[in-house]
């Protein structure tokens, strides 16, 4: 009997440098790129879970659609999140999720998801700056902008 091990590979490939990266300097300019990332021929029909990872000059290196979910609910897995973001060897990530109703403040899940993602990135040397939360109709609740990420 043989035991098979599996070589992991890793690779990075930057198609970006200082200039051309995208600056987050508020929740607005996260919104701003949030916004044109978002389906919004389907913001309004199920919620998706985006992050945004950035550098440590906070430009944006990539984002990540990560989750999807049905008309009240995404289910969102951390160990994924925070993968993406070491593999892209990231320092500071943003999450951002919608409300297809359009009621902006978090649920008690959005928060508690908040908190466990917050955690896991202080043991990873990673910064959760924001959480976003985007309705169909271009407005937005920033968790950063409410104090809620301590």
């Amino acid at each position: 009997m043989t035991n098979l091990i599996y070589e992991l590979k890793l690779s990075y490939t930057p198609k970006g440098h200082g200039k051309d990266l995208q600056k987050i300097k508020s929740s607005q300019d996260a919104f701003r790129i949030l916004h044109g990332i978002f389906d919004q021929d389907l913001i309004a029909a199920r919620e998706e879970f985006v992050v945004l990872y950035l550098n440590r000059a906070n430009q944006v290196i990539g984002y990540h659609c990560a989750f999807q979910g049905g008309v009240s609910s995404v289910v969102c897995d951390p160990k994924i999140i925070l993968a993406v973001a070491l593999k892209s060897l990231a320092t500071g990530l943003i999450l951002a999720h919608n409300h297809p109703s359009g009621n902006l403040y978090p649920s008690e899940a959005d928060i508690s998801l908040t908190r466990k993602i917050k955690s896991a990135c202080k043991e990873m040397d990673l910064e959760l700056l924001d959480h976003i939360i985007l309705s169909p109709d271009a407005r937005y609740y920033s968790f950063a902008d409410e104090g809620k990420i301590p």
